[in-house]
């Protein structure tokens, strides 16, 4: 099966992951966000993540907007008697977080959407969530947008193949962008992503997307 190439994804899923925890758990807004010690030990705790892990994937996290810092103003006394600024930060899954776990899909800023708008410029749509797909391709990239919701939520993939396979179904969707697609790239990710589909019980929409896709096997 064709995979992301990156393993960091996994690590970044647990991170978010387990600030969606701490957000899922907690009795006040303002104890959301949790100090990066609590969550470098949380990860070690549960998956045995190094400090340095945590830290460089939590930045990407941060970057991504996956994660939000919250800071706090505050002040301390020195020993000598002068007050002096200092900053407590902490760290919450962001509402785009959660809305991606809620989705459980991969590291993607959109999905593939469901409805295609009427817009039409040489030959390439605007589909669903602001996707851009060849106009030949349209009906195809619906499909492929019910697999990966499909897949997105099922309990019969495991968790590292799902992500696996939802990063192949982006890359489906990223050839369909192109005016002529690669058919060896698309044979290649489909026959990674059918797989996984059968076994995650969408055979419906795996005959679909293997009708629409079959043109690219000629």
């Amino acid at each position: 099966m064709e995979s992301s190439g990156n393993p960091k994804d996994v690590v970044r899923d647990h991170i978010l992951r387990k600030l969606y925890e701490f957000n899922q758990k907690s009795r006040s807004p303002k104890k959301v966000a949790v100090l990066h010690s609590v969550l470098a030990k949380a990860m070690k705790d549960s998956y045995g993540y190094k400090l340095q892990e945590v830290a460089s994937n939590l930045d990407y996290l941060i970057d991504k907007g996956y994660v939000k810092v919250v800071t706090e103003s505050r002040t301390f006394t020195t020993p000598s008697g002068t007050t002096q600024p200092s900053e407590r930060r902490t760290y919450k899954i962001s509402a785009a977080g959660v809305d991606r776990l809620e989705e459980a899909s991969l590291f993607q800023q959109t999905s593939v959407g469901a409805h295609v708008n009427i817009t039409n410029i040489n030959g390439v749509v605007n589909v669903g969530d602001g996707n851009v797909v060849n106009a030949n391709f349209t009906d195809l990239s619906r499909v492929l947008g019910e697999l990966r919701k499909h897949l997105a939520s099922s309990k019969e993939v495991a968790d590292e193949t799902r992500l696996n396979v939802l990063s192949d179904i982006d890359g489906l969707v990223a050839q369909l962008q192109k005016p002529t697609p690669n058919p060896t790239v698309i044979r290649a990710l489909w026959e990674g992503v059918k797989g996984a589909a059968i076994v995650g019980g969408a055979v419906d929409l795996v005959d679909k997307a293997s009708h629409l896709i079959a043109p690219f096997w000629k």
